[in-house]
């Protein structure tokens, strides 16, 4: 299987896709990489041209998109993406595109992990034409026990949806006393209007950097509009490699997106300096 042929396989079942593009690029980026993050924070046609040509098979994946991956790849992040576009109504339409018999069981989760296995082989590998492996890891996967808490597939409010449209990176490599920016352009790709809503680092007690602020407003943003929001961190003469987990909340405090743990997440590698 080419990676084009999985992306043509997929995207036809996938709701809430407004482009083959975009679609590509919402794929690199749930899985961790920073290789599509958009040159201004309004995409353009242009800034999807390679994304398109990766999916039409016109181009394929260069040392640098490879490179671009966090190790270990993202798979969950990538799992939750397709699990929670992937409608019950499409879920058998899609296992049978991938050759998954039809008396199998049916299970949005296995199928979601399956198809993330199927990414990672493509990014890890060294060939441009690899196993279908998605039947084979769905029947692995049920049949392995899964100690793994269930996540929550949906929003805490219903037709509720963010992306994170850009972002400078999603990996910072810095020295131990570096300081940076960082910056999240955050669309509102839902039904839902955000009103009260604040971007909160849920994990600040567990790790080594520190933000200018752990808690950032965010103004009222309806359905289709963008919100910019910027922080800065600092890693406090610490080494070591942490994930900084942000959350966007409710005037009450709930997480809107606990079905998406990573969306806002950031990783700081940060070591001392060679004397």
């Amino acid at each position: 299987m080419k990676l084009s042929e999985y992306f043509k396989t997929i995207y036809p079942v996938m709701d809430n896709q407004k482009n083959q593009g975009l679609f590509v690029t919402r794929c690199f980026q749930s899985a961790g990489s920073n290789h599509f993050t958009l040159s201004s924070w309004k995409q353009t046609s242009s800034d999807l041209e390679t994304q398109r040509m990766l999916y039409k098979g016109n181009r394929k994946l260069t040392a640098d998109m490879r490179a671009s991956f966090p190790l270990p790849i993202d798979s969950s992040g990538l799992s939750v993406f397709f699990s929670k576009n992937i409608s019950g109504n499409n879920l058998r339409k899609a296992m049978t595109a991938f050759a998954i018999p039809p008396t199998a069981e049916e299970s949005n989760k296995t199928f979601a992990k399956a198809l993330s296995s199927q990414f990672v082989l493509f990014v890890t590998s060294e060939a441009d034409d690899v196993d279908d492996i998605v039947a084979m890891e769905y029947q692995r996967y049920l049949s392995e026990p899964d100690d793994e808490p269930v996540p929550q597939f949906t929003p805490l409010y219903p037709n509720d949806s963010a992306y994170v449209s850009f972002q400078p990176q999603r990996t910072y490599s810095t020295t131990a006393h570096g300081k940076f920016q960082h910056t999240w352009v955050i669309q509102n790709d839902g039904k839902q209007t955000w009103r009260g809503r604040k971007l909160v680092f849920s994990n600040r007690t567990e790790v080594r950097p520190r933000a200018d602020t752990n808690i950032l407003d965010i103004p009222d943003t309806p359905p289709g509009e963008s919100i910019k929001i910027t922080t800065g961190f600092n890693a406090r003469g610490f080494e070591g490699s942490w994930d900084c987990i942000w959350e966007m909340h409710d005037s009450d405090g709930n997480n809107c997106f606990s079905n998406n743990k990573k969306m806002f997440c950031i990783t700081v590698n940060a070591k001392f300096e060679s004397k």
